[in-house]
């Protein structure tokens, strides 16, 4: 069996100052290994005899070795003194950068109303911005007298190799405080199917396909898919595939199945020695696995659906980024003229069709909450021109950004 990528998140140190800020959060989270240490705190206040004027401009990290980056979680309190008062929604107040031997890499600016906002507004906050960020409530702590948010931001970075991180105010009035860098990243494991991998074992695939169990079901094609993608090799990748599918045969077999699951296996076989790709190999390996469980998972969704889900779940948190079918495909597993195919079947749409009605949604949902300059919200939702997002709203909803920021404010 092939390897496989597991997820963990670690905590990077850097510089505390003394007496700083600490954050004690009521909630343990397993998922976030919070450290519990003094607060980083950069420049900002309203005025420049604030005392928060005298804190340094940038937060250096070191990257230590591992594992691509997949995600930066930042722990902190985003931001003090970023009320409307003292700092205009649509603000850059920061810049998180990665560099590798001092080439950068990756960068994520930071924007009030979007990455950040008033930290004394103690409304929990959960948002996706559509650009790979996310912004979940952790807390709250006091500084500066007052109590104020702990939030965790959240930034793909998209497997990049670095070995340093900066944050970087850029000198608005916004103070950022940080109290953890956290980097997910990936760890080569073992084989997926091995009872210590943590995964679905392929000696539970006969109990799982009898039970009718779909949840692990659809766990163990996950892994099926990875593995094949993973293998070493074309022969590794076909193998894999075979091995599952003889599994999943023989379970379905004992529970009456038909002898024609034998051809079955033999028609893979066939197929598989004529695709020159891993993804091709998963893609095949998903479809026949499929036919084979059909009959025990009859009454359920099909384990197809779970791929849209897993696709509906990316373009949500990535929606504003420059997205394609033959991205997502690519990221699932999948040819992707398969991948459209489920997508239409799914949403009763194409996949273009989709990315833009959703973008829509936000946007109007951004204009009637919002303060944002309609081109801003129009470039925050991944529209690249005013007049085409213009022309597609108003076709959408029947009257113009500008129209219904109005009505939002009437």
């Amino acid at each position: 069996m092939s390897r496989r990528s597991q997820v963990q998140i670690a905590a990077a140190d850097f510089h505390r100052p003394v007496g700083g800020p600490v954050f004690e959060p009521q909630e343990e989270r397993e998922d976030l290994p919070l450290s519990r240490g003094a607060g980083w705190q950069s420049n900002g206040g309203p005025h420049r005899g604030h005392l928060a004027r005298s804190f340094p401009f940038t937060l250096d990290v070191t990257i230590p070795a591992g594992g691509p980056l997949l995600r930066i979680h930042l722990v902190g309190t985003f931001a003090l003194f970023a009320e409307r008062e003292e700092e205009a929604p649509g603000t850059l107040g920061a810049s998180l950068q990665l560099t590798q031997d001092r080439e950068l890499v990756f960068r994520q600016d930071l924007l009030n109303g979007r990455h950040y906002s008033d930290a004394r507004d103690l409304t929990a906050v959960s948002r996706l911005n559509g650009d790979g960020t996310s912004v979940e409530t952790l807390g709250s702590i006091e500084a500066f007298g007052a109590p104020a948010r702990v939030d965790v931001l959240t930034i793909d970075v998209g497997e990049q190799t670095a070995s340093a991180l900066r944050l970087k105010d850029l000198g608005s009035p916004a103070s950022f405080i940080v109290f953890d860098v956290l980097l997910e990243r990936e760890q080569a494991s073992g084989c997926p199917f091995h009872s210590g991998s943590g995964g679905i074992a392929l000696g539970e695939i006969p109990s799982v396909v009898r039970v009718g169990d779909r949840v692990k079901f659809l766990r163990a094609l996950d892994q099926l898919a990875q593995s094949v993608v993973d293998a070493e090799d074309l022969d590794e990748a076909r193998g894999t595939a075979l091995t599952f599918l003889a599994v999943t045969t023989a379970a379905t077999l004992e529970m009456g199945g038909s002898r024609q699951m034998h051809r079955i296996q033999l028609d893979a076989a066939r197929e598989f020695e004529r695709l020159d790709t891993r993804e091709e190999i998963a893609d095949a390996a998903r479809r026949y696995v499929e036919t084979v469980a059909e009959s025990m998972f009859r009454g359920v969704q099909s384990p197809s659906s779970y791929l849209v889900d897993r696709a509906l779940a990316i373009v949500e948190r990535n929606y504003a980024k420059d997205l394609s079918d033959s991205q997502i495909a690519n990221q699932l597993g999948l040819s992707t003229s398969h991948f459209r195919y489920l997508f239409r079947e799914a949403t009763g749409q194409p996949f273009h069709k989709y990315l833009v009605a959703l973008r829509l949604e936000k946007a109007r949902q951004m204009l009637l909450e919002d303060e944002i300059a309609v081109s801003a919200v129009a470039r925050a939702v991944g529209f690249t021109g005013l007049s085409h997002f213009s022309r597609a709203f108003t076709q959408r909803f029947s009257v113009s950004p500008t129209s219904i920021r109005r009505q939002g404010g009437s």
